[in-house]
């Protein structure tokens, strides 16, 4: 049973961490040190999630000269390759790789290559993956998820040798999934785990959390938050 949604408004913005006047609800909040943060999507859960919800992503691809229907549940959409041609809701949102979206009803086009995207959702747990579609990730039961909760979806970039990011909490459960590069994740639940591309890491609510890039290259992560719109969204925090 998927809860239900609504897209705010806008659903992208950039940003940098430490944004004054962003830090409740779904925004970047006082995440602040060297990381660069961008707000792709935003959302509001309007009703309980299910009980043993969980964070989904379905990798989809769209041949050229083909479209690809999807609707009922709620999603943020992620352009991962290509520049797919997006409906969604009944109106146009063009997307270039990176870019992302929100809502129910999406209908994918592709120009003359093809294009992929992810949809990544709130489900219960072992939920069958769509037809035509690749799961890429079910993380764990989310513990602690608001009934009325702010929805979002950033992209942080760490730099390089010695980039962070803040020690912080947040009002809510938090997926972490890593794009590329190397980084150093730790929180007081597991301690310090090295992240690769591919990796999976999420958190209870008021659990203090840092990423570090101690490594060569620059590395970027994507995050969903499920938090309490009315507390602070990235507190300072220590372990």
């Amino acid at each position: 049973m998927a809860a239900a949604l609504l897209c705010l408004a806008g659903c992208a913005e950039g940003g940098n961490e430490g944004s004054p006047g962003d830090d409740r609800g779904a925004g970047v909040g006082a995440l602040g040190a060297s990381a660069r943060v961008e707000t792709l999507a935003r959302a509001s859960l309007r009703a309980p999630p299910p009980a043993d919800a969980v964070w989904v992503a379905d990798e989809f691809r769209v041949r050229p000269g083909r479209a690809l229907a999807r609707g009922g549940e709620f999603a943020f959409v992620y352009a991962r390759g290509g520049d797919p041609a997006l409906q969604i809701d009944g109106a146009p949102r063009p997307l270039t790789e990176g870019e992302a979206a929100a809502g129910r009803r999406r209908v994918y086009r592709a120009h003359d290559d093809a294009a992929t995207v992810w949809e990544i959702r709130l489900a219960s747990r072992g939920s069958p993956v769509p037809a035509g579609a690749r799961r890429v990730f079910e993380s764990e039961p989310l513990e602690g998820l608001p009934e009325r909760a702010a929805l979002s979806f950033l992209s942080v970039t760490v730099p390089p040798r010695g980039g962070r990011t803040t020690i912080h909490t947040h009002p809510g459960p938090e997926l972490v999934y890593q794009l590329s590069g190397t980084i150093d994740y730790q929180n007081a639940l597991i301690g310090t785990r090295r992240l690769r591309p591919g990796g999976l890491e999420g958190i209870p609510p008021d659990t203090p959390v840092q990423k570090r890039n101690p490594y060569r290259e620059p590395a970027v992560f994507l995050s969903w938050f499920a938090v309490d719109p009315n507390k602070p969204f990235a507190p300072a925090a220590r372990f």
